[in-house]
């Protein structure tokens, strides 16, 4: 069974005045694939969590996100950014995208057979739900590394197949 991940980024202002006073940017290095024949799959526990098999030559567990903003001219509308990502839909009937989890770079894998993962893990929904607030200070910052790790999953009832979903991040500034 394999498990793509593709990865949108989309950049949205809160205002159209917001554009000529701040710019910002957002980037990523890698998409993120869970190929599970690579694995022990079926695992013998459920549920059980897989990293990735293929993601960031950064981040071997996911991506590498890097935010960016540039102040211009003497008045700044935007005093916050916001980071929020969403997915496209199920992987397939059996396979929901709340099976796959995302966290900052870093955090521990959850024990086999807990449900849900807890600690800083996240399911995905199809709706986009704000992730992070970055304060906006200053001139700008070129980069902001914001790495994401990924785990996905596996129930018993997850049906075999190459299944694809599209993962959309997007950063705005109010």
């Amino acid at each position: 069974m394999r498990v793509w991940l593709k990865i949108i980024i989309t950049v949205i202002l809160s205002s159209a005045p917001l554009f000529p006073e701040t710019r910002i940017r957002i980037e990523l290095d890698a998409n993120v694939e869970f190929d599970l024949s690579f694995m022990v799959y079926p695992p013998l526990i459920y549920p059980y969590y897989y990293y990735p098999t293929l993601a960031s030559p950064i981040n071997p567990q996911g991506i590498n996100l890097i935010l960016g903003y540039q102040r211009i001219g003497p008045s700044h509308s935007a005093s916050n950014l916001y980071l929020a990502t969403r997915a496209s839909a199920d992987f397939c009937p059996s396979i929901l995208v709340g099976q796959l989890y995302f966290a900052p770079d870093g955090e521990p894998l959850p024990p086999q057979g807990q449900d849900p993962p807890g600690g800083n893990w996240h399911s995905y929904t199809t709706y986009y739900q704000n992730i992070e607030q970055i304060p906006v200070f200053g001139p700008g910052l070129d980069k902001i590394p914001r790495p994401k790790d990924f785990i996905f999953k596996a129930e018993s009832d997850d049906e075999p197949g190459n299944w694809r979903i599209i993962l959309y991040y997007r950063v705005y500034g109010l």
